[in-house]
């Protein structure tokens, strides 16, 4: 696809139509063909050279229209980065900002107020583990005229020379991260909990990074995210929950927390309560839901509204799990209701939450609309949340079309699913979903065929089965409708009985 098209239809329309006011910036003119050509795109799509020539230089003027792509490009990058500035509130910006500002009063000898942000931009860059900025920072600082200022020259240097000592183990740690990442990866169709640890355990001490770990949460958490990461992709959290707490337990209280060690403690409270929700343990995470929620009143405002949406689908979630369904749409509709700053792939997540827990509900047209709400290709879904959501959304429509009656527009579902790119079965993770779709299959096409002993059998055979507290969460919750049809109770009433766990 022509790439600047393909940027152009990342837009929203709130964006387009800011973006046609950005272009405008400078100097307004009438029939810009620039803005011309951005609506074209962003309306219709790629479209071929001839038919843009015809609509804007019918005189085949094809020198003119590589010109005018080159200038609509160079707006269209120029928006994106003001935006991105704009919006950008993270440390790091702050702090380059601070810096560039000191720089410029610097160069017209305004040193006192030049002196005031380089400090301010060092404690902000101390204050979020930035140590190579920090280090930077103290060089410039050394460069001032530190006696007209007042400035003793060795508090400067002991700095400097601390925040050196840990940019190098911070270096020395992001190397052992990729390492780590590599080989868990490599690995990860045979993700026991025991080799992860080994693992990480021989790469950090090879890196002399095990006493730093316990002492710097930021560390815990990004060695986590790795070895989850790795974890998520193989359906092995039952695996990666002993390392995670081992690790977060391990952790070395410090009296008067920094607010990066609130915050990366707030992301592991997070990771721990999800594991455990994927390991079916609802209780212990609900324990650590209510500590991230008393967590979520200490950290800044920017990492309260980064973590409470994932918080409110946890929770509810959660709530859905337990047995409490109304309780979980009631609040999966206030998260929509209170306007969170939610990401494509959370919205995507709640709407299809919210359309899960009506179907167990039983309110088929609600879940259906829920589903229909979500605007989007399948193909944009794929990209922002992956195929395994978009077989999900899929599976669940055709659920709805078959408790609705719509036993044809079911069987012509499972009919469009077969022949997506996924159906080939190459990937590992479809394999199961292209059994199981066979087997829903037979339902559709006669719905009294799971009361069969054959059925039974068919789907005792179908799947290599291991311990329900090791069986993915969300694998359960389709199996269970099948389950349903098989020994004729209500879906949400097997789906608990199906989790349901002695912790």
């Amino acid at each position: 696809m022509d790439a600047l098209v393909e940027i152009i239809k990342t837009f929203t329309k709130g964006e387009a139509t800011e973006f046609a006011s950005f272009i405008n910036r400078l100097k307004r003119k009438q029939n810009r063909k620039d803005l011309e050509l951005f609506w074209l795109f962003y309306k219709e799509g790629e479209l071929s050279r001839v038919d843009v020539l015809a609509r804007l230089y019918p005189d085949g003027n094809k020198v003119a229209y590589h010109a005018l792509r080159k200038k609509l490009l160079r707006h269209v990058t120029d928006f994106i980065f003001s935006k991105q500035l704009r919006e950008d509130y993270t440390a790091e910006t702050q702090v380059s900002a601070y810096v560039g500002l000191a720089h410029y009063l610097n160069e017209y000898r305004l040193d006192s107020l030049a002196w005031k942000y380089l400090r301010k931009a060092e404690q902000m860059a101390v204050r979020t583990e930035q140590y190579a900025m920090a280090n930077q920072i103290a060089r410039q600082q050394l460069d001032m005229p530190l006696l007209q200022l007042n400035q003793d020259i060795e508090p400067i240097l002991l700095r400097k020379k601390r925040y050196l000592q840990l940019a190098i183990e911070d270096d020395r740690a992001d190397t052992a991260y990729k390492i780590i990442s590599y080989h868990l990866h490599q690995s990860k169709t045979n993700l026991e909990g025991a080799d992860m640890q080994l693992v990480i355990e021989n790469v950090l001490t090879e890196y002399e990074l095990t006493g730093s770990v316990s002492q710097r949460p930021s560390m815990v958490y990004r060695l986590m995210s790795i070895a989850r990461s790795a974890a998520k992709s193989s359906k092995m959290y039952y695996g990666f929950e002993p390392l995670l707490l081992r690790y977060y337990n391990g952790i070395t209280p410090d009296a008067d927390p920094s607010e990066n060690d609130k915050i990366y403690i707030a992301r592991l409270q997070y990771m721990i309560a999800h594991t455990l929700f994927r390991n079916k343990k609802f209780k212990q995470a609900h324990d650590y839901i209510y500590l991230l929620r008393e967590q979520l009143r200490i950290v800044s405002k920017s990492e309260y509204a980064r973590l409470l949406p994932r918080f409110t689908q946890l929770y509810c979630a959660l709530r859905f799990f337990s047995g409490h369904i109304n309780e979980a749409i009631r609040m999966v509709d206030a998260a929509f209701m209170q306007q969170l700053r939610l990401k494509p792939e959370e919205v995507l997540n709640l709407k299809l939450n919210k359309a899960i827990y009506h179907f167990y509900n039983e309110d088929y047209r609600v879940a259906l609309r829920e589903l229909l709400s979500i605007e989007h290709s399948n193909a944009w879904c794929a990209k922002v949340a992956g195929i395994e959501w978009v077989v999900k959304k899929n599976l669940l429509d055709i659920y709805i079309q078959f408790e609705l009656g719509n036993l044809e527009i079911a069987a012509n579902k499972i009919r469009g699913m077969l022949r997506q790119k996924y159906s080939s079965g190459k990937l590992p993770q479809m394999q199961r979903v292209l059994v199981f779709l066979n087997l829903v299959n037979q339902i559709v096409d006669d719905p009294e065929v799971a009361q069969t002993q054959q059925f039974y059998d068919n789907v005792e055979e179908s799947f290599n089965w291991i311990p329900i507290e090791q069986e993915d969460l969300h694998a359960s919750v389709y199996y269970a409708w099948m389950k349903s049809k098989i020994v004729m109770k209500k879906p949400y009433q097997v789906l608990l009985d199906l989790i349901l766990i002695e912790e």
